[in-house]
């Protein structure tokens, strides 16, 4: 018997039952980022964050909304795939980040958006939901072995 690594990667063990919650949590966490709903995101950063300026630094909750606006600011994400589950409580999506950067062509009228997007990297996100919340958030660059 012969088996479709295609087909198979989207098996994926529910032992615990899980599987079909946790990932309507991750959804809706997803759909609120996308939404610019930013509640759930925040408290997830807060306990750990801080961000340090030249004014000193700050712990917690303004940290967290000053790194918020930073990447905003500074990046754009777009997202070419939904949530694919890995594990029944860990999900992970795919996309493409360009950075912004005020004094390079991406501001330039018409042709700046065109232009920077050959410059975009690929990333992954990865979510970890336990017992119906979003306990873990990483993001990250998609490294190419034969490349790097």
């Amino acid at each position: 018997m012969s088996y479709s690594g295609r087909k198979l990667k989207y098996f994926v063990e529910d032992s615990d039952g899980w599987l079909r919650r946790n990932q309507q949590v991750a959804e809706q966490f997803v759909m609120a980022e996308d939404d610019r709903e930013t509640k759930e995101m925040l408290s997830l950063l807060a306990p750990r964050a801080h961000f340090a300026s030249f004014w000193g630094v700050v712990r917690g909750l303004p940290a967290a909304v000053a790194l918020q606006a930073q990447e905003r600011e500074h990046l754009r994400i777009t997202w070419t795939s939904g949530l694919q589950p890995l594990t029944s409580r860990t999900f992970a999506r795919n996309g493409y980040v360009h950075v912004l950067d005020r004094e390079r062509m991406s501001f330039i009228p018409v042709l700046g958006p065109w232009l920077s997007s050959f410059f975009q990297r690929p990333v992954q996100e990865l979510l970890v939901v336990r017992e119906g919340r979003v306990v873990f958030r990483g993001m990250g660059y998609v490294w190419d072995i034969g490349k790097h």
